[in-house]
Order: structure tokens, then C-alpha cells, then sequence
């Protein structure tokens, strides 16, 4: 079993007042792909790197299957990681790069040979084994480094942004491809990354950190869907999800104007869209751009209707980017390009009433929707 479990763990650096990871508990299934994202400094690569022994745990428990690994010495781990750096041997071909690792630990050449084909089959590198790294790609580097890590067949793969240094056309190649190694090889990889794209489109289940502590940890659909609280909501998802602080009244809910401008007020049946009676009256509507509609025909589903002006306008190809000022709050539109406005246009944005979602405002909590499925 290659399960990766962590029980309690911290991570403190000397001289450094707030733990890097805190008290972080998490169970990575066997032969899953789990991704680990946040912003710099979020404790992300700091846990990566304890899975792999390069760094030491203040408190708590790493275990890899039933193992704790705490203090096993990283060669013992069983797991191979890539990192953003290629770190190949300049003086040796791609064959040499490959196979250096089990030389280290005299593999018969035969099982050499066999291990170092087959995996350079896998990643298209049968043609280039014996050319040097300057004489390469920079995806093609990429796929030496992962060339070199497949063929020591670990139970963890650990994958520290090995994209970040590819560009746009190419990261998007590699992704696939990394997805397409691990149905293949079916073993546990753990990947690094601060690209939420990345994140959405390669994992099996997102861990989302925040200030060394698991926001939420979910499929990549729940996660967008479903975020546990506003750093999930706006960290996830491009543009961004629109954040309105309301007030709860006795009919809904009140939007205050920007400056003490006027304020703009819904009659919203809470009772019936959300599970538990709201406990606080202070709140955060959050609403995704790709569900708002501006100016819809007759017939749209129920709404909160929200008065704007066009600020700005994107056009992306196959949608639009909308710009919206309403009572001084900006918001954000995601629409179809049938949808015709014009900058300093007046129009209307609704926001479905099965579509926004309500957030405590002092913990930030998503509250839950009784439709959440």
C-alpha cells in the first residue's frame, strides 16, 4: 500500500515565531493524484518535502502505508520526486541521466536496460536517449526528469511545480501528459503547485492550503462548487468569485451602498435555501461571474436583480468578460458573447437565486444550501 497518512504534523523553523504547518491532518488514498495548492509561503512545498525526509517533522507522524516514516533516511521511503529544476548531469546523455540512480544501487544492467526503455517507451523519448540536456527541449528535459524518477518504480511519486519553468503552450502538453502517466502507472502521486488550473484539471482531490492549514480537501468539482469559505471561493476559480458583504433583514437581504450611498434590498426566501436559520445578520453573498446574468430574456429562472453600469469590457473569443459597478461594489461577469453592452451602458445583472452562495461574515464560513448535492 502506498497511502500517505499525516497525523498532527507541525513544522516550526528556528527562529521563525508561526509554524510553516500546522498541526496538519490528511490521508492520500493509494494510487490516487492528489494535488497540494496555495499561495507562497502556505506550508505546501514545506510538506512535500517531509513526505520525502528532506525536511524534519517538529511534531506529529508521516506515515507511508503502515510505515511511520519520521526518521527513515529518504533512500529508504520508496519514493521518487521531480522538481522545477531539471537537475539532469549536463555530461551525461539522457540514457546516463536515467539510469545513474540505479547504478547507484548496482541494478543488474539487463534490468537497467529494460527499465530505462521501457519508461523512455512511455514518454516519448526512445529517439533521444543519447543526446545530451543542451540538446533538448525544455519539455523534453521535463520527461528525462520524469524518465528518471519512473525508473526506480516507487510507490509515491512526488512532484514539486515541475511545469513552472515550461511555457503556457507547453504546460498545458505536460499536464495531460503527467494525467496520462499516472493512469498508466497507477501509484500514488503527490503534486505540488500554486496554479489553481493546474489543480482543477489534474487532480483526483485538491488539498488547499492556507497559512500552513488545510482549507478545504475535496474533488476539484465540490471544492469550485461547494468552497468551504471565502479563501476557497476567491482562490479558486478565474475570474475570481464576486464577494458582496449584505446585511440579513426580515424580508432577506440588504445590499448597503459603497460611502454610505443607497442600498439596495431583496426580498429572498432564506428559510427555504438554506438548511440551519442563519445565526448572524452580518453576511458575504458570493457569486460566481459565469452565473450571473446580465440582462437575460423573459423567463429566467428567480434572481436577485442588481442595477449596474458597464465599466469595462473583455472579449475572450468564445465568452466575455463584463466589468460592473453596482451601488459603488464592483462585479465581475462571465457571459456569453450574444450578450451585447456597451462601456457606460446601463443594464441589469441577476444573480439566480439557486446559484449564490452565503458566507458567514467573522468566520468566513460557507453556510450550507439545502440543494447542495
Amino acid at each position: 500500500m502506498a497511502s500517505i497518512t499525516f497525523r498532527k504534523v507541525v513544522k516550526h523553523y528556528e527562529g521563525v515565531p508561526a509554524a510553516t504547518v500546522k498541526g496538519i491532518d490528511l490521508h492520500i488514498k493509494d494510487k490516487e493524484f492528489v494535488v497540494l495548492v496555495g499561495p507562497s509561503g502556505c506550508g505546501k512545498s514545506t510538506s512535500l518535502r517531509m513526505i520525502a525526509g528532506l525536511e524534519d517533522i517538529t511534531s506529529g507522524e508521516i506515515l507511508i502505508g503502515d510505515t511511520v516514516v519520521n526518521h527513515l533516511p529518504p533512500k529508504d521511503r520508496d519514493i521518487a520526486m521531480v522538481f522545477q529544476n531539471y537537475a539532469l548531469y549536463p555530461h551525461m546523455n539522457v540514457r546516463e541521466n536515467m539510469s545513474f540512480g540505479l547504478q547507484l544501487r548496482h541494478f543488474p544492467q539487463a534490468e537497467i536496460d529494460k527499465r530505462v526503455n521501457e519508461a523512455a517507451a512511455i514518454l516519448g523519448l526512445a529517439n533521444l536517449l543519447d543526446r545530451l540536456p543542451k540538446q533538448l527541449s525544455g519539455g523534453q528535459r521535463q520527461r528525462v526528469a520524469l524518465g528518471r524518477a519512473i525508473v526506480r518504480e516507487p510507490k509515491v511519486f512526488l512532484m514539486d511545480e515541475p511545469l513552472s519553468n515550461l511555457d503556457a503552450k507547453l504546460r498545458v502538453q505536460m499536464r495531460a501528459e503527467i494525467k496520462k502517466l499516472h493512469q498508466r502507472l497507477q501509484t500514488t502521486f503527490v503534486y505540488v503547485t500554486h496554479d489553481q488550473v493546474e489543480a482543477m484539471t489534474m487532480a483526483d482531490r485538491i488539498v488547499l492550503l492556507h497559512n500552513g492549514v488545510i482549507q478545504q480537501y475535496d474533488e476539484p468539482g465540490i471544492i469550485y462548487a461547494r468552497p468551504a469559505n471565502t479563501f476557497v471561493a476567491t482562490f479558486i476559480g478565474s475570474p475570481p468569485m464576486n464577494l458582496l458583504k449584505v446585511t440579513r433583514t426580515d424580508q432577506g437581504l440588504q445590499l448597503p451602498g459603497k460611502d454610505g450611498g443607497p442600498s439596495l434590498t431583496w426580498t429572498v426566501p432564506l428559510a427555504e435555501l438554506f438548511t440551519t436559520p442563519l445565526a448572524s445578520d452580518a453576511l458575504i453573498l458570493g457569486i460566481r461571474p459565469e452565473h450571473i446574468l446580465v440582462n437575460p430574456p423573459a423567463g429566467a429562472p428567480p434572481s436577485l436583480a442588481v442595477p449596474c453600469r458597464v465599466d469595462l469590457i473583455e472579449p475572450m473569443g468564445a465568452e466575455t468578460y463584463l466589468y460592473l459597478t453596482a451601488l459603488g461594489h464592483t462585479i465581475n461577469a462571465r457571459v456569453d458573447p450574444t450578450v451585447k453592452v456597451e462601456v457606460g451602458q446601463e443594464c441589469t445583472a441577476h444573480i439566480p437565486l439557486s446559484r449564490f452562495h452565503l458566507f458567514d461574515e467573522k468566520t468566513t464560513d460557507r453556510l450550507p444550501r439545502r440543494d447542495d448535492h
